[in-house]
């Protein structure tokens, strides 16, 4: 499978199975991970009354945002060692071409924030009426690593090895894939996926809170 980066979109999954990717990963995070500010990966399924969303933050300074709401999808990602990172020319913060064509109903998203505070080095949407992934009009720099996308939506494939992959190499530690692969297919989380995964994990009532919160189904942990 082909790495997905702006320029390559074709591995990035349709809005639908993307936010059930993002849930899925999100719920893995707070498996292995019971303090949210170490998770890599959260998801507030009530960021508004009318919007959810799928946040990434690493430790490094990268961000990304992932927005579904009903007009449709919208990603934010903020590579900080991109040379498209803090561009300024004549006032502009933002590297030229970015946000062109970007719709109306996702300004207030990426205009406001905290993604205002944070930046953009690339930015990719989905309307219900368009039929694939869109982005701006942009001249790369010539460097490889460009706006940074390939690092930011490496996990988005959908694919439990890459997950089972890089959380291992994250949080240094063992994964079982089957595991992996069940929360992917089926967006239920069990306990016994739970043992499988951290069995160092003791407090089951902060576990089904931040289900909660990321709203993917579980099992009765009691």
């Amino acid at each position: 499978m082909s790495m997905i980066t702006t320029t390559n979109l074709t591995g990035l999954p349709a809005p639908i199975l993307l936010q059930q990717i993002c849930k899925s990963i999100a719920a893995l995070e707070a498996i292995i991970s019971p303090e949210w500010s170490d998770r890599y990966y959260s998801y507030q399924k009530n960021w508004s009354p009318t919007e959810e969303i799928s946040i990434m933050r690493g430790g490094s300074g990268d961000e990304m945002f992932i927005l579904f709401q009903k007009n449709g999808v919208c990603i934010n990602g903020f590579a900080h060692e991109s040379n498209m990172n803090g561009w300024q020319k004549e006032e502009q913060k933002i590297y030229p071409g970015i946000l062109d064509n970007l719709p109306n109903a996702f300004k207030e998203f990426i205009y406001g924030e905290p993604i205002g505070s944070i930046g953009t080095t690339f930015c990719i949407w989905q309307t219900t009426t368009d039929k694939s992934w869109q982005t701006g009009t942009i001249t790369f720099p010539t460097d490889n690593y460009k706006d940074g996308s390939s690092d930011l939506l490496q996990l988005l494939d959908g694919n439990p090895i890459t997950y089972k992959n890089w959380a291992e190499d994250y949080y240094e530690i063992d994964i079982p894939l089957l595991a992996v692969q069940q929360i992917f297919e089926t967006n239920i989380v069990t306990p016994a996926l739970v043992v499988a995964i951290n069995p160092a994990l003791t407090d089951y009532q902060q576990l089904q809170s931040d289900l909660d919160e990321i709203g993917i189904s579980y099992t009765s942990f009691s």
